[in-house]
């Protein structure tokens, strides 16, 4: 294989080709689900291009590790459990199960570890207390916070000055030193009586949750940092500081990989919005593979609408009367024959993923080779086996 990859990265706005820090191993991050509700397609989106991203690393020889945290502690769930007569955990095990199977039935497979937050307490309890020991945290009204004033790069990561930060304060309250600075632990109990800590029976701060998973799986340094646009500020820049504040390795995250939003009416998708299409209802229109094919449409760092969905559909439709001929049994162990018949599909997913032009490359694959079988056979496998479209599902 010839095509390297190059991918955007939030951090240094621009375009770089993608070297891992340990030769043939990657090292994935993205941040999961908040377990309160049913999976909406702004999620599906999310999910489905980095499993995209994940398939196309495995298919240039590197050997993937791909975590996903579950927030399963949460004011939202917490409050969606009081609602519904649950407990909070009761609730978010069952949202976790309808989680994995919306996972599983829209082909996402290439996560190979998901870890419940709630496991990690003790974790983030030692996490807190070493940053307060290092000056880098303080406790104030039974609270713990970030300073964010020990950590000069504050704001790197979302291009913002000192002056642009304090125009979005955090979590006001009198007893902070700084407006953006964060919490880490807060006297607020979530779940029953939980927890105890050094500084009373309370809960995790949100940021925090996804370090201890992080530097707990995964070490002080890895290579790729995904999740959506609008988590960059605060919560990934939080992440950042907590972590290489902690182990006092720079930079914590290599590759900084975000995605744009889906938006209805100019708002994005999200359940405080009431705005929100569920992967259930789609999938009744929609079968997971045409589904697939909609989200990847529209290139990932671009916000998208759900304009095309009949696109979509017409478009899987063509691309399977295509390969008709092709037995999915043909498709074993074959990839590296077709690299030829694929090399206008591969040069578009190895710039940045771009989903959009590898599908228009498949277009024109089947539209030119009508009776090619090899290339046919070429078609079926990348969809199959790269963007995850099955193309003999009906």
């Amino acid at each position: 294989m010839r095509y390297g990859l190059k991918l955007f990265n939030t951090m240094t706005l621009r375009k770089e080709r993608f070297e891992p820090l340990r030769p043939g191993k990657v090292k994935m991050f993205v941040c999961g689900p908040t377990v309160q509700g049913p999976m909406h397609l702004g999620h599906a989106r999310t999910y489905v291009f980095y499993d995209v991203l994940a398939r196309y690393l495995t298919h240039l020889g590197y050997s993937v590790k791909f975590l996903m945290n579950i927030t399963d502690i949460d004011e939202k769930i917490t409050e969606a459990a009081r609602r519904n007569g649950k407990e909070p955990f009761e609730l978010a095990r069952a949202c976790e199960t309808a989680f994995l199977s919306d996972m599983s039935r829209l082909s996402i497979r290439s996560i190979t570890r998901f870890e419940r937050v709630s496991d990690y307490i003790q974790r983030m309890i030692d996490q807190a207390e070493r940053l307060i020991e290092s000056g880098h945290a303080y406790v104030a009204d039974g609270a713990v916070y970030f300073d964010t004033s020990t950590f000069p790069n504050y704001g790197k990561l979302s291009h913002l000055s000192k002056r642009e930060l304090l125009l979005r304060p955090l979590e006001l309250s009198p007893h902070k030193r700084n407006l953006i600075d964060f919490t880490l632990w807060r006297p607020i109990q979530l779940v029953g009586d939980r927890w105890r800590s050094p500084w009373g029976t309370g809960s995790p701060g949100w940021h925090i949750q996804d370090t201890a998973v992080t530097l707990s799986v995964l070490g002080s340094q890895y290579d790729i940092h995904g999740g959506a646009y609008e988590l960059i500020y605060p919560h990934h820049e939080a992440e950042i500081a907590q972590a290489e504040s902690l182990t006092g390795v720079h930079p914590f995250v290599k590759y900084w990989v975000h995605t744009k939003l889906v938006v209805m009416e100019g708002e994005k998708m999200s359940k405080s919005k009431g705005n929100v299409i569920t992967v259930n209802d789609m999938l009744g229109r929609l079968t997971a593979s045409e589904l697939r094919l909609f989200l990847l449409m529209h290139h990932y760092r671009e916000d998208m609408n759900l304009t095309g969905i009949q696109t979509a559909r017409s478009l899987f439709r063509q691309l399977a009367r295509a390969v008709s001929s092709v037995h999915p049994n043909d498709l074993e162990g074959c990839q590296f024959e077709l690299d030829g018949e694929l090399e206008q599909f591969y040069e578009r997913v190895s710039d940045d993923i771009d989903t959009p032009g590898a599908i228009g490359a498949l277009q024109r694959l089947a539209r030119s080779n009508g009776q090619n079988t090899k290339a046919l056979r070429a078609l079926a496998w990348a969809a199959r086996n790269i963007l995850g479209v099955d193309l003999s599902a009906r």
